[in-house]
């Protein structure tokens, strides 16, 4: 099994490496399985990153437009990429955490700094999902730590994945 560290190295490059046309398209995919598969009218709090166009991550941009314009009472929050800020105290109902690559049960890997492993092991109540590209998906499994927390879902451009495998996109 490789380590986190080379596991990080190899999906960096291939998620920077991706056409910016590819990157729209992907997202804008995930974000229409997204906003199928959630039960926004019972939903209240929403933590969402905020996604980072030089990383080459999912685009969330639009998905947090669409939710404050068709949910204008949900209470929507997304954290800075400051690796200091603090950790939010408050509860959430739904948390959609940046994926750089995931496993058959749903654990996933970041970009190492640490704080949606702190944020989420907080959060016992809410529902996790992830957003990744679906080539993102790591066969082997991913090497594990005691503080690891697994997601609810991850969702990606080609399928919904919940925890124990892959679920038919919705």
């Amino acid at each position: 099994m490789r380590s986190k560290h080379e596991l990080r190295r190899e999906l960096i490059a291939a998620r920077r490496a991706m056409p910016r046309d590819d990157v729209a398209a992907k997202s804008a995919a995930i974000t229409v399985t997204l906003l199928e598969s959630v039960n926004w009218a019972a939903t209240r709090t929403l933590h969402i990153y905020r996604s980072v166009d030089a990383w080459g991550e999912v685009r969330t941009g639009p998905l947090i437009a669409h939710v404050r314009a068709a949910w204008p009472r949900l209470e929507v929050t997304s954290p800075t990429e400051a690796k200091d800020q603090p950790i939010p105290a408050a509860p959430f109902d739904l948390i959609v955490v940046p994926v750089l690559g995931f496993d058959r049960d749903c654990h996933r890997l970041g970009l190492g700094g640490g704080y949606y492993d702190r944020f989420l092991a907080g959060q016992a109540s809410a529902t996790k999902i992830g957003l990744a590209y679906d080539w993102a998906f790591v066969a082997e499994g991913l090497p594990r730590e005691e503080h690891d927390i697994p997601l609810d879902e991850i969702v990606t451009d080609v399928r919904r994945w919940e925890f124990g495998g892959a679920a038919p996109r919705s």
